[in-house]
């Protein structure tokens, strides 16, 4: 049911004109705010650096390019990783819909809006409790990789799948969220179906993993959370 979602989010945002239009909106803002944030890297940056080491001018052109250059492979992977924070919290509406639509075409009923302050609240505080409990075991995986080097290829299986939980408790934050169900209540509903939810969340490792793709895959992933809390919520399988 978890991996089997993922196609069939596939499939219902590539035939959907509407979800197809609003799943390119996640990618064009995460392009917008990299560009814009290398832009203006390069933009102030080397200006400060000239204003607080004057003596650079003195070098020459050549010492301003590599002083650009170097400010460019820092603002890179730096307006990446922000990039990547704010772009959900950014485009939330836009996820929204997409799972209102999903919802729709599964042939649920209308949510019931459960407030803007239980769905933050709610959301802020799984968010918080699966870093308390898988942020600990991501980081003990890393230090046993680095001081046991032999256990690294086992070290890996065993993060990968962390990752994946992490993964997909926190997508599945999207419409759980809406609902307004508490960390308890969520893991209540998880238990259902343990083997969905991690392949699910190991599907979307994959799916993250392919280089710009990932940026589409947010909306994919998405929607494909929406029809797996369905599915764990009814006990049942949903038509596709």
């Amino acid at each position: 049911m978890g991996l089997s979602s993922i196609a069939r989010a596939f499939a219902f945002v590539w035939r959907e004109p509407a979800a197809f239009r609003l799943s390119l909106v996640p990618a064009f803002a995460a392009c917008t705010l990299w560009v814009a944030s290398m832009f203006l890297a390069l933009r102030y940056v080397p200006q400060s650096i000239a204003t607080w080491l004057p003596s650079l001018e003195q070098h020459g052109r050549g010492v301003s390019l590599l002083v650009d250059l170097l400010v460019l492979l820092v603002a890179a992977p730096l307006g990446l990783l922000l990039t990547v924070i704010i772009t959900p919290v950014l485009c939330a509406p836009v996820l929204e819909r997409l799972m209102a639509l999903r919802e729709r075409a599964l042939g649920l009923p209308q949510r019931r809006a459960a407030g803007f302050v239980r769905e933050l609240t709610c959301a802020l505080s799984s968010q918080l409790w699966a870093l308390a409990l898988l942020g600990p075991v991501l980081l003990l995986l890393w230090v046993l990789a680095l001081v046991v080097p032999p256990l690294a290829p086992f070290v890996s299986v065993l993060n990968f799948f962390v990752t994946a939980a992490w993964l997909a408790f926190s997508l599945l934050d999207y419409p759980l969220s809406l609902r307004g169900l508490g960390f308890r209540a969520r893991i209540a509903l998880l238990r259902r179906s343990p083997l969905s939810v991690l392949g699910f969340g190991a599907a979307c490792v994959c799916l993250f993993a392919i280089p710009l793709f990932g940026l589409w895959g947010l909306p994919v992933a998405v929607v494909a959370a929406a029809e797996l809390a369905a599915n764990l919520e009814s006990g049942a399988a949903l038509p596709a």
